[in-house]
């Protein structure tokens, strides 16, 4: 009988544990490899769960019934800041920043399928210059890659006169050498309201540029899109 009470209880557990799985709401996600858990430290490197989790902060941006959401992540380089505008090789080069142990902001990831890696978007200060700019995963300590909200693409547009474009959501960043001529296709994959009372809401455009014959992402200021093009699906 006690072999009998003994089955039907390992049973039980069994059939109970895939659910526990399911609701996921004592899971936690290691802060060094990534992996879901559910035990106190994780099967993989023996990391501790954490007590507290600093990387659940965003900052929002609404536009119409679409919200743009970024995380507010500090993380730390354990090597020279290497960028791109976005989340691939086929995107142009900033270029190299800061050194190890510097921090940056992250605000999103991207998942590079071609090359099978993460790329994150970061923001920091480089020469008195401010900047938005991608770059892998490898080269920032410090985060839990789980936490930090993904990119989606979420609307498209044209743009509808010949406009400067900026490293980030503001005109206080660093401004793009080259501008964007009109009539380009763009996709969309961020929208900021104006930090002040004289700063543009700002878009965050992907769109290929044949003077350099390669893909770009760059902010441009709301009014430069054509209005009657402007199609936003939803917000990330």
């Amino acid at each position: 009988m006690k072999r009998l009470l003994a089955l039907a209880l390992a049973l039980m557990l069994c059939a109970a544990y895939p659910l526990a799985l399911a609701d996921g709401s004592d899971g936690w996600y290691c802060p060094q490899c990534g992996r879901l858990n559910y035990d106190n430290f994780c099967p993989s490197d023996g990391t501790a769960r954490p007590t507290g989790n600093n990387n659940s902060g965003y900052n929002q941006y609404n536009y119409g019934g679409n919200a743009t959401q970024y995380s507010y992540v500090t993380g730390r380089l354990n090597r020279k800041l290497a960028t791109r505008t976005g989340p691939s090789t086929k995107y142009d080069e900033p270029g190299s920043f800061l050194t190890a142990g510097a921090s940056v902001i992250v605000h999103s990831r991207s998942y590079d399928s071609m090359n099978e890696i993460w790329w994150l978007q970061v923001e920091f200060t480089a020469n008195g210059e401010k900047y938005w700019a991608y770059t892998g995963l490898k080269r920032v300590d410090g985060i839990n890659l789980y936490s930090i909200l993904e990119e989606k693409q979420i609307g498209e547009c044209y743009i509808s006169q010949s406009t400067s474009c900026y490293y980030g959501p503001s005109y206080s960043y660093k401004q793009i050498r080259r501008s964007i001529p009109a009539g380009v296709s763009c996709k969309i994959y961020g929208y900021v309201y104006g930090s002040g009372p004289n700063d543009s809401d700002f878009i965050q455009v992907e769109f290929y540029d044949y003077n350099i014959n390669q893909l770009r992402r760059a902010w441009v200021p709301d009014w430069t899109v054509d209005t009657d093009s402007y199609i936003m699906y939803y917000g990330f």
